[in-house]
């Protein structure tokens, strides 16, 4: 079972953003508890690009990290799909870079599937990775990438190969520049939670019968 197949020492976990990533990351918080989760425009996608990167400047780091079953009510504030069903746990890991930074596959795997997003808020273009390790299945999902996308469903990706580039505008969704990734259950595929990247409280009791913590399958 994920993660627990990963601990094998020869579990090789090639970085998403390969050599990319320079230095440590600084943390975003984007809970109701900051500030500045309410002054961030997260209707207009170059208001809010600038915001974050000039977040990144003042605290002298080059990327960052949003994280993991993080609360963003504040930050969820105009998107009515997700406030409307009280989704405002963050089921997955942020990880800043530039528009065009290539995304790479952690592990081997199979393109399970490639598409896009509509909507202000939602994913944009995104890539969903099947992979197989020991026998269990599960899928690594990343979203906010360049829609015109370089593979196909079925496709498969060898580990350490590029297969999308992060996106920006109407790419992102609206977001800011960044990778969605987060990982899904055989189970949480087969009810139909693929798209949500965001789970109500009643969810996390059961987090990891659906979406498990991406931190292990991360590197830098």
């Amino acid at each position: 079972m994920y993660p627990i197949s990963l601990l094998k020492k020869d579990i090789e976990i090639y970085p998403i953003f390969g050599n990319a990533l320079a230095g440590d990351p600084h943390i975003f918080n984007f809970s109701p508890s900051h500030p500045a989760a309410a002054s961030y425009d997260t209707m207009d996608y170059d208001t809010f690009q600038a915001a974050i990167v000039g977040e990144l400047e003042r605290h002298g780091k080059r990327w960052g990290i949003g994280r993991y079953l993080e609360k963003r009510t504040t930050l969820l504030r105009h998107y009515p799909q997700m406030i409307a069903e009280d989704r405002v746990y963050h089921a997955g890991l942020d990880v800043t870079s530039p528009p065009g930074t290539k995304v790479h596959a952690p592990l081997d795997g199979t393109v399970f599937r490639a598409g896009f997003e509509e909507g202000q808020g939602n994913y944009g273009g995104y890539v969903v990775l099947r992979h197989i390790l020991s026998g269990d299945v599960f899928y690594s999902f990343y979203g906010h990438l360049f829609s015109d996308h370089r593979v196909q469903e079925g496709h498969a990706i060898a580990r350490g190969e590029a297969f999308a580039t992060l996106g920006q505008g109407k790419d992102t969704g609206g977001w800011f520049s960044h990778v969605h990734l987060q990982i899904h259950t055989e189970r949480s595929v087969r009810e139909g939670h693929l798209l949500q990247g965001y789970v109500s409280g009643e969810i996390l009791a059961d987090i990891n019968e659906f979406f498990p913590s991406p931190y292990p399958l991360f590197r830098y």
